[in-house]
């Protein structure tokens, strides 16, 4: 680190198509394309964390099956795809785990993906020298048969796995008549020291939450990553309730840092993925009393928001 103690915050709002999920090659030459603009602006001898938004790992579910979902126009048709090509994997899993067809389809399709989301991210965490926030992705939990989480994973530099997180609190697209997955619990929520300072994740919603809040603040958490999937249009009704999320929490926590990337574009035609991205703080470190250290010109297209603090 540099005798002033600088680091960078990058907050990624990947646009996202389902052509980026043709395959593991094409997916991994995106993600690296972005890693490498970020290094591209940040000087090589200042630490820097990256975090992708939630659900990233969402359309890693198709990459054995992009050609026969490709064509679908809504998320539940291509899930009645999936669950199709997969129907007798399915009943096995419903009669062992006692689930839903639904969990049973995520069970199934699961631990390839765990294995392809940490191998892709860790590669990309050492390949370019960053903390890496690694977005989300519904995976399973080999020590809770059954249960099926959106989970965040955390890499250092050297591409080694420090943090998982589990979401606490889910949305009605992740609960049992959407995704069926299982909430996380606030008593597991950890917090890990990285180049840039001590890191907590509240997945999107969870940064909205008191519980989760107070519970990474109480373990000295200094910086809290929060990405975020927002399935509706960007509305300024929106972005002023967005406001009571990690910006408020930054007003009454002012020793943290709030880096939230959103999610924009579509997989599906049935869901508009919306949001501005932000890096927040208590007013009084910002230059012009905002409470912004950067901000998205856009809720609709992609942007990379780099904010240089001191640690």
């Amino acid at each position: 680190m540099k005798p002033n103690n600088e680091a960078a915050l990058v907050a990624i709002q990947m646009r996202i198509t389902l052509e980026d999920y043709q395959s593991e090659r094409r997916l991994a030459s995106r993600i690296n394309e972005l890693l490498a603009s970020v290094k591209r602006r940040v000087q090589t001898d200042v630490p820097a964390l990256v975090v992708f938004p939630e659900d990233v790992g969402l359309g890693m579910l198709f990459l054995d099956d992009y050609e026969a979902v490709k064509g679908c126009k809504s998320i539940y048709e291509a899930a009645a795809v999936l669950s199709q090509r997969y129907a007798s994997s399915i009943r096995r899993a419903m009669h062992s785990c006692k689930v839903s067809s639904t969990r049973a389809l995520l069970l199934v399709l699961g631990k390839k993906l765990e294995s392809r989301y940490r191998r892709l991210f860790s590669q990309a965490a050492r390949q370019h020298g960053v903390t890496l926030v690694a977005g989300s992705a519904p995976l399973p939990d080999s020590s809770r048969p059954g249960e099926v989480y959106n989970t965040c994973y955390v890499f250092d530099p050297g591409g080694r796995l420090i943090l998982t997180q589990r979401k606490v609190h889910l949305i009605p697209l992740e609960q049992q008549e959407g995704m069926h997955l299982s909430a996380g619990r606030v008593e597991e929520l950890r917090v890990v020291n990285t180049p840039v300072g001590k890191l907590g994740v509240a997945i999107c919603l969870d940064g909205f939450h008191a519980d989760v809040i107070e519970t990474l603040v109480s373990q000295k958490a200094r910086l809290i990553a929060q990405p975020s999937f927002n399935p509706l249009p960007w509305t300024p009704e929106q972005a002023e309730s967005w406001k009571t999320g990690l910006w408020q929490a930054c007003q009454q926590h002012p020793e943290v840092i709030g880096i939230n990337p959103m999610m924009v574009g579509s997989l599906f035609d049935d869901v508009v993925i919306e949001g501005r991205s932000s890096i927040v703080a208590h007013v009084s470190r910002s230059r012009d009393g905002s409470g912004y250290l950067a901000q998205a010109n856009s809720a609709t297209h992609e942007e990379i928001l780099i904010a240089e603090i001191c640690t």
